[in-house]
């Protein structure tokens, strides 16, 4: 059977935790990435991979500079997820690799003093290379209803969406039961917007 069906047969009655638990301690083993951000629904992630294994690699993602308040929260749940080896997307990453494909997370930043917000695409094709499955949770775009599968396939890499049925409620219901803070600037209606200036971007 081809690996994508395979998976995804495997999966079809899997919740996000066993799915996950599935792909990093039986179908990948140290073969598994996340790619993660400070937002609300990448946060859950992470804190379902913790509990699983602290050692998956987590590259962390976002686009500009950090606002202090964001270098505060990273730190904040990385000291609560503990995980092991947190990275950096690597640099020069807009080549892709032979028989491969484009592999990118789509970020969101604003330039200081603007509440304009831009889209970033952050290419990830060397930070790839090792891995054969992604779990991709950064969540700074929205992917389009029908877009992308749960269980999907992108060049050589099996790409995973492991919360896209879930909606705000069923987020902040789970941030709540686990004891997860709460970003101090995702409660105001447009957290980017500090500041003066025109430069450099921040992000959240």
């Amino acid at each position: 059977m081809p690996l994508l069906p395979e998976i995804q047969k495997a999966s079809e009655a899997m919740n996000c935790y066993a799915l996950l638990d599935y792909l990093i301690n039986e179908r990948f083993p140290g073969k598994v990435v996340v790619t993660g951000s400070l937002r609300a629904r990448s946060v859950v992630v992470q804190e379902i991979v913790s509990e699983i294994s602290k050692d998956v690699p987590i590259v962390f993602c976002h686009a500009g500079t950090l606002f202090e308040e964001s270098k505060e929260y990273k730190q904040q749940i990385f000291d609560k997820f503990g995980f092991t080896d947190v990275r950096e997307p690597q640099m020069g990453e807009m080549d892709v690799l032979s028989g491969d494909h484009d592999h990118v997370e789509w970020m969101q930043a604003n330039y200081k003093g603007s509440q304009t917000c831009i889209q970033e695409a952050l290419h990830l094709n060397k930070t790839m290379q090792e891995f054969d499955c992604w779990v991709s949770a950064v969540y700074h775009v929205p992917a389009k209803k029908g877009v992308r599968n749960r269980v999907d396939i992108e060049g050589k890499l099996i790409r995973i969406n492991p919360i896209l049925d879930w909606d705000t409620e069923t987020v902040n219901e789970f941030m709540e039961v686990h004891d997860i803070p709460v970003h101090k600037l995702a409660k105001h209606e447009a957290p980017h917007h500090v500041g003066e200036g025109t430069a450099p971007s921040y992000a959240f």
